[in-house]
């Protein structure tokens, strides 16, 4: 199977997405089937979007680099040191050959749940002899806006790098481009920068799907006066949830890699913390560019029930001036309205004419006031 071409084309900010439920979509459903099972039960949690489960390894050093697709399992072997490896498992809806896996390579029941939830919060777990980092990718997918995730599950182990992924992606199509290179720092150095590599690129990916957030708060903040009511509060709510979606999957990275920063792990080599802080930086700054756009949701949504509540009083202000004007007017009508047979006016020549000069006065003066007090 080959890699799906991802884009992330110009959103369209006039138009409203269909998505999940919120609860749904920010939760992750089937979590109960776990309930009542002990710690460790490998259950998969999620959509399956691969037909099989594929292993991808890649093989290099300094000298040397080669791809093999669609290798068998059984068939892989890890003893020898010579060059640098990194096992692409892609699918996780084989709970047996990720059981299996797991055997194979020591890694605990409760790690390989982490896994198999792809609801599972980002997160960092260090043992000894491994380092486990679970995080979300971003991206928005055949030129839609609809905001999509996979879960990139890693286990780093003395020159051996396991990813565990949902589907294949072509976020990681540049990682290739470099590895081609022989003086890529991916060739030089080990399996911990490719760690870092992959936890890089997925955040870089990050700021595009927060970018196109943005315009659509402009656009929406830019055309306001002139989107009916409806649609602007369909999109209110939508990039509010998108922004609680993203909230979800990025701010507990930073508490990840900051967790990894201050681990000293002996895997990781402490001449690449400086490229950790790099992406410890990049999630900082998405965090506050988040928290700058729920802001600005929420004073778009605020200035929005504003002028919602304003046009609803000034047609209830003209509803009641109409009302007020009729009121004195209704009185005289209903007096001359009565059937008393002795009524002066009634055989008055100029009665008719009489009553509505009277009534077009009282019209006018009452104009007069309401606009001396401002009411008009």
């Amino acid at each position: 199977m080959e890699r799906n071409d991802l884009v992330v084309a110009d959103m369209k900010p006039t138009k409203v997405k269909k998505t999940k439920r919120s609860a749904t979509r920010l939760g992750k459903e089937g979590s109960s089937r776990k309930s009542g099972m002990p710690p460790g039960s490998l259950i998969h949690i999620g959509q399956v979007k691969m037909q099989k489960v594929r292993f991808d390894l890649i093989e290099y050093n300094a000298e040397s680099f080669a791809e093999k697709k669609n290798v068998d399992f059984e068939e892989l072997v890890f003893d020898d040191k010579s060059t640098f490896k990194w096992l692409r498992v892609i699918g996780l809806h084989d709970i047996a050959l990720i059981e299996k896996i797991g055997k194979k390579l020591g890694l605990h029941n409760l790690l390989l749940e982490d896994i198999l939830n792809t609801g599972q919060r980002p997160k960092l777990d260090t043992e000894p002899g491994f380092v486990f980092l679970t995080l979300k990718t971003l991206y928005q997918e055949n030129g839609s806006s609809e905001i999509s995730s996979d879960q990139i599950s890693m286990v780093l182990q003395d020159r051996l790098l396991i990813s565990f992924q949902e589907s294949d992606l072509a976020i990681f199509d540049p990682l290739f481009e470099r590895f081609n290179n022989p003086m890529s720092r991916l060739r030089l150095f080990g399996t911990d920068y490719l760690f870092y590599a992959i936890t890089d690129l997925i955040v870089d990916e990050y700021f595009k799907v927060i970018e196109n957030l943005g315009e659509s708060i402009d656009h929406l903040e830019d055309n306001l006066p002139d989107m009916p009511d409806k649609q602007v509060s369909e999109l209110i709510q939508q990039n509010r949830k998108d922004l609680l979606f993203v909230k979800k999957s990025i701010f507990p990275l930073r508490e990840a890699v900051m967790s990894l920063l201050k681990s000293d792990h002996p895997l990781v080599d402490p001449n690449h913390n400086r490229y950790f802080g790099d992406v410890q930086d990049h999630v900082m700054q998405m965090v506050e560019i988040i928290e700058t756009y729920r802001e600005l949701n929420s004073g778009i949504r605020d200035i929005f029930l504003s002028a919602q509540s304003y046009r609803m009083n000034q047609v209830m202000k003209v509803l009641t001036i109409i009302g007020t004007i009729f009121i004195p007017l209704t009185f005289i009508v209903g007096v001359y309205g009565m059937n008393f047979e002795i009524m002066p006016e009634l055989k008055w020549t100029y009665g008719y004419a009489g009553v509505w000069i009277v009534m077009i006065t009282i019209v006018v003066i009452m104009l007069l006031m309401f606009r001396k007090r401002k009411w008009l």
